[in-house]
């Protein structure tokens, strides 16, 4: 007995040993995958909160893009990743909500939970058209498009993508069929819309503030529950359509399974970095504003987003592949 009680100590005390000898989280740098190109919005986004989080945490996190499919070759590739908190994704509601539930083939299973860590920020949309449109209205262009059946087309960012669901979400609502243009990214569609070929988009305004600015494009309607004060006199689509709501978001996620105590710390470091008030200020020029940080309040965004779609899209069956 006394054998075997000493080599139980013994097995403990090595246990003891192997667990204290494992390094404080994080140990290395942290890759923070966006799926989409350098230089879009949600790039731009990405790449200033990791600089903050690398500060909280000690450890550079480094971004890298993975483009396609909408985001969907990011969202598969983090699905793969082990949960060891050294891989995360800055994600949009394309990539979390749209795409599980309107695309039937995406890379990864659509019933994966990705860990939610936090939210980021969040902005209304503006529904856009080019400087020398015919419509200086929503309701003049739904009206346009109810007697011009087929006639609209509009851009987007790329199929799924918040851009694409919002202008799907106008057409259920006016009643209208347009034509989807979608591109390889924002960018591209914006340059686009400037020049004509295509007749609206909408999008973040963080993404086509510079060309706003500029008098290149238009501003008719914003999606948020209340108008902006940068375009006061510029109505809502709330204000024509009750209830339509049309933002976006960027959160930070990790793969399934991740460890709590390194979501709070990954959570902690999210909260600190949007808090910056540069990030802030930067923010606020874009049309947005810091989202309520936490796990918690991450899933009651993204409950609340995926009742809106199956409402709009899903139900209604509209294919957006």
């Amino acid at each position: 007995m006394k054998v075997i009680a000493t080599m139980l100590l013994g097995a403990a005390s090595l246990i003891a040993s192997a667990t204290s000898a494992q390094p404080a989280y994080p140990a290395r740098p942290i890759r923070l995958i966006v799926g989409f190109a350098a230089g879009s919005i949600t790039d731009i986004t990405a790449r200033q909160i990791a600089v903050g989080m690398g500060k909280e945490l000690g450890q550079p996190v480094v971004v890298d893009n993975r483009t396609g499919a909408g985001g969907n070759i990011a969202s598969a590739e983090l699905a793969r990743a082990r949960p060891d908190g050294y891989t995360l994704m800055a994600t949009t509601p394309g990539q979390l909500v749209v795409n599980p539930l309107t695309q039937k083939a995406i890379g990864f299973d659509p019933e994966t939970r990705f860990t939610l860590i936090s939210l980021v920020n969040e902005g209304p949309f503006v529904f856009v058209v080019p400087a020398n449109s015919r419509f200086q209205s929503v309701p003049q262009l739904v009206a346009w498009g109810k007697t011009n059946g087929g006639k609209l087309t509009y851009a987007s960012a790329g199929i799924g993508t918040t851009s694409h669901i919002a202008a799907e979400m106008l057409q259920v609502f006016g009643g209208i069929k347009a034509v989807h243009v979608p591109y390889r990214g924002g960018s591209q569609a914006t340059n686009d819309l400037v020049a004509g070929r295509v007749d609206f988009m909408v999008d973040s305004l963080g993404s086509v503030a510079q060309q706003v600015q500029a008098g290149q494009i238009r501003v008719l309607a914003t999606g948020g529950a209340s108008r902006l004060p940068q375009f006061p006199d510029i109505p809502t689509l709330s204000e024509t359509y009750p209830d339509f709501i049309a933002s976006s978001w960027l959160g930070v996620t990790g793969p399934p399974g991740l460890a709590p105590a390194v979501v709070t710390a990954l959570a902690r470091a999210v909260e600190r970095s949007a808090r910056d008030p540069h990030f802030v200020a930067s923010l606020e020029q874009r049309g947005g504003r810091v989202a309520k940080p936490g796990p918690d309040a991450f899933a009651s965004l993204v409950d609340k987003e995926r009742a809106r779609v199956e409402r709009t899209i899903v139900r209604p069956g509209i294919t957006l592949e």
